[in-house]
């Protein structure tokens, strides 16, 4: 299928991509196409939305998620930065020395040459990675051989994963120890197998010179025959231009070199001045624990005090209540002592009202026996008499103790007579006529045969 990709304001048609086609494949397609090296961006923009692919990504599987919003969404390729033989080495350093500090981007010194209206320079959002394409390595690896051509795709590889580090990475006040590590290493090794193949450059050279310093010799003044033979003069010539492109190469390779190395040394300088930060951050956190804990210290002895003041000022609480406790108890007491008082002048009265009932009732008992005494006398003689009179005999009548049923009814009744009130001889008609009845049967007792109760 074809994908359109806008380019420089100018839309380009990608064909032969397929859902297993990456943005790196596009990049490097389109980078072939208008004949420019560098380092570019493939982004993925929808009305005011814009989202950077990564190198790995399928430009079409990103499309296909957009749905019937596919056609709305345009694929703009960004140049963000110019290739490693574009760069001047040279320049760099002093350029970029002035904005080093805490938080800086390793970013290529041409970029700071380039127009203020270039698109790579008025991006609003930070990048996700860059995709790098470069077309010099294939020349330098067809006119090198061998061991140099593995050096210089080793050295490409890691000048591609610095640049991207560089590129992408985050501040260096926020890069972890173990990365920052990982960085130095990566660099000291390029500057070690760029210094390798400057070394094997360099001996290529002193051959080569060598060889034409010879030939020079051994053809002296023969300098216009060469030229117009076709096949020796040609030949030399080629194989001087060719020398001279291993030297500008080298040259360049040195400028790069240099490049490196400023770079190193501003990394390392960064890192002291990283780590004297570091030295000053921890000073001020050791003093600002020494002020925390005195605050801690005066929030203590303030928290001392509130409870000390707080435990005072229970105890006052429980003083008062228990004072208030006690005198209500305290009036309490006197209230029921006061009815108790009451209570008592009131029993003492009904007692002394009732002493005087029972005297009264006592003495009317007293004289209820008596008149019961006589009565009884009275009531004795007269069954006497009507005995006599009836048998016409003369009874002796002994004197005897009264049994136990009298006994009883005696006690009865005088257990009756306080509760009756007074007795009136009226009131004895009944017990007298009972008694004459039961006299009219004598009666024996076991005691004292010949004595008769009445």
């Amino acid at each position: 299928m074809e994908l359109k990709v806008w380019v420089d304001g100018v839309q380009r048609v990608v064909c032969g991509v397929t859902e297993a086609t990456t943005c790196q494949e596009v990049v490097i397609a389109l980078a072939q196409a208008i004949g420019r090296t560098g380092r570019y961006t493939l982004v993925e923009k929808w009305r005011d939305t814009e989202r950077h692919l990564a190198p790995h990504e399928s430009p079409v599987v990103s499309l296909n998620t957009w749905g019937q919003y596919a056609g709305d969404v345009q694929l703009i390729l960004h140049r963000t930065g110019p290739s490693l033989t574009e760069r001047p080495p040279s320049e760099g350093p002093p350029l970029r020395g002035p904005e080093r500090g805490l938080h800086r981007q390793s970013l290529p010194p041409l970029a700071k040459l380039r127009h203020p209206n270039d698109r790579s320079l008025r991006r609003r959002e930070p990048r996700r990675k860059s995709l790098t394409f470069t077309g010099a390595p294939r020349g330098l690896r067809e006119i090198l051989g061998g061991r140099i051509g593995e050096a210089e795709a080793k050295r490409r590889l890691l000048l591609g994963n610095s640049g991207n580090h560089h590129h992408a990475g985050p501040a260096i006040g926020t890069v972890s120890p173990g990365l920052w590590a990982c960085r130095m290493e990566d660099l000291v090794r390029l500057v070690g197998l760029q210094r390798e193949t400057l070394n094997m450059l360099e001996k290529k050279l002193e051959a080569y010179e060598a060889e034409l310093q010879v030939w020079a010799e051994g053809r002296g003044g023969r300098c216009g025959g060469y030229t117009g033979e076709p096949g020796g003069g040609g030949g030399l010539i080629e194989e001087i231009l060719r020398l001279e492109k291993h030297l500008r190469k080298n040259e360049v390779e040195m400028e790069e070199e240099e490049f490196w190395a400023t770079e190193l040394q501003i990394e390392l300088e960064s890192e002291r001045q990283l780590e004297e930060r570091l030295q000053e951050l921890r000073g001020r956190l050791q003093g600002c624990e020494l002020q925390i804990e005195e605050k801690l210290a005066v929030v203590q002895g303030v928290e001392a005090g509130l409870e000390e003041e707080r435990l005072q000022r229970e105890r006052q609480e429980t003083q008062w209540v228990s004072e208030a406790e006690a005198r209500a108890q305290v009036l309490r007491v006197k209230a029921e002592l006061k009815t108790q008082e009451r209570q008592a002048v009131q029993l003492e009265s009904s007692c002394r009202a009732v002493d005087r009932s029972l005297g009264q009732s006592s003495k009317k008992l007293q004289d209820m026996q008596q008149e019961l005494e006589q009565l009884t006398k009275e009531l004795r003689q007269v069954n006497l008499q009507q005995f006599i009179k009836q048998t016409g005999t003369k009874v002796t009548v002994l004197p005897a103790e009264p049994s136990e049923d009298e006994s009883n009814h005696n006690s009865h009744s005088q257990d009756v007579i306080p509760l009756t009130g007074s007795l009136r001889r009226h009131v004895l008609s009944h017990p007298a006529s009972s008694h004459l009845r039961v006299l009219h049967t004598p009666l024996s007792s076991g005691l004292n045969p010949e004595g008769i109760y009445v």
